[in-house]
């Protein structure tokens, strides 16, 4: 079976799928790791540079083991291995040797590493360049999300920002850079400058609003062209790599209330994604800047249906539909899941009054 085509089985057919595994954590040189081997490893490793956090948060490896994305690479055989850098500041060569460091233990005390990608967030994204420019030894391509491709930010981005000097446009292995379209400057000018390179990068757009605002199966797709091409494929931009998500409606609604679950929260930063979909609050009458009520055990709190978390004054409760199609309830700044105490598997209501 190609490798596309066993991603799309499993992505399918996930929610019936139990895939024992063996979590490695450990520490090197200051930075903790997280190593996910699957019960039957293919030896295909993928190393994850997380984007930036603020020193108020706390150190970890920690990534978002239940989204999809993840769900489907293990499910096919893949290791995940990530890293949470030595601090919690800003670093590009220094998370690049940090995950430089992860692949050596990965393969010297974990497993043998058959191939291994990156996989960029943000800074995560910078950092998997950087590493194309400096330290492309032992790795096979990489995907960047949303990829900052700029010098070290002191306070905010200037108007018309350039990219960083250690970033001169000499690849040694392919990059999809895939990013929502409103911040695709710096992939786009990055990309000019690595064309002659032995591995010209592409950019591939999704009209959608955010800040690596991507969903699994886009996430999949670009993936597995870096794959592709690692096999010898040719690597193509695409303008529009939006893959619409549309699920349908599993609330319970009744007497204005709709009535669902939380399918999982995010590490870290505490965002609440449900089972909810538009199509609920279409029918709750909640329409793009009304507020609604959320009720979570005992509590509730005051919701507004909006764009991105900017729409609402710091600590403010938002929600907005997220790219795999459902409702995430956030706080602008803070952690929902904390403030509620709430866990995946909650069972929660909405409704306008």
């Amino acid at each position: 079976m190609k490798l596309a085509s066993a991603f799309l089985v499993f992505f399918v057919s996930l929610p019936f799928l139990a895939m024992a595994q063996t979590r490695t954590t450990g520490e090197i040189g200051g930075a903790q790791f997280i190593v996910d081997v699957p019960a039957e490893p293919s030896g295909d490793v993928l190393f994850l540079a997380r984007g930036y956090r603020p020193d108020a948060l706390v150190l970890s490896a920690i990534y978002e083991e239940e989204t999809t994305f993840f769900k489907t690479l293990r499910a096919t055989g893949w290791t995940i291995a990530s890293t949470s850098f030595q601090g919690n500041r800003w670093v590009m060569a220094d998370g690049g040797q940090d995950l430089v460091a992860l692949y050596q233990h990965v393969n010297t005390k974990i497993l043998p590493v058959k191939r291994a990608f990156l996989y960029g967030e943000s800074m995560g994204g910078g950092i998997v360049t950087w590493m194309a420019e400096h330290a492309p030894t032992h790795f096979n391509g990489a995907i960047s999300l949303g990829a900052y491709l700029y010098a070290e930010p002191k306070g905010e981005t200037p108007a018309n920002p350039q990219l960083a000097d250690y970033l001169p446009g000499n690849p040694g292995f392919p990059i999809v850079f895939l990013t929502n379209q409103e911040e695709m400057a710096a992939s786009v000018a990055y990309v000019a400058r690595a064309q002659a390179s032995a591995f010209p990068p592409v950019v591939w757009a999704v009209d959608r609003p955010g800040h690596v605002n991507l969903n699994s199966a886009e996430r999949l797709a670009a993936l597995t062209a870096v794959i592709q091409k690692s096999e010898g494929q040719p690597l193509l931009a695409r303008p529009n790599a939006l893959i619409p998500a549309t699920p349908s409606s599993v609330a319970a609604i009744s007497a204005g209330k709709a009535e669902s679950k939380i399918t999982r929260t995010r590490p870290i930063y505490g965002n609440l994604y449900t089972d909810f979909v538009s199509e609920d609050l279409a029918t709750l009458t909640i329409n793009l800047g009304d507020t609604f009520a959320l009720t979570h055990k005992t509590g509730t709190v005051r919701v507004t249906f909006a764009k991105t978390y900017s729409d609402v004054p710091f600590g403010a409760w938002v929600a907005f539909i997220d790219p795999e199609g459902h409702v995430q309830i956030s706080r602008n700044y803070a952690n929902a899941a904390e403030t509620l105490n709430a866990v995946k598997g909650d069972k929660i209501a909405l409704s306008k009054n």
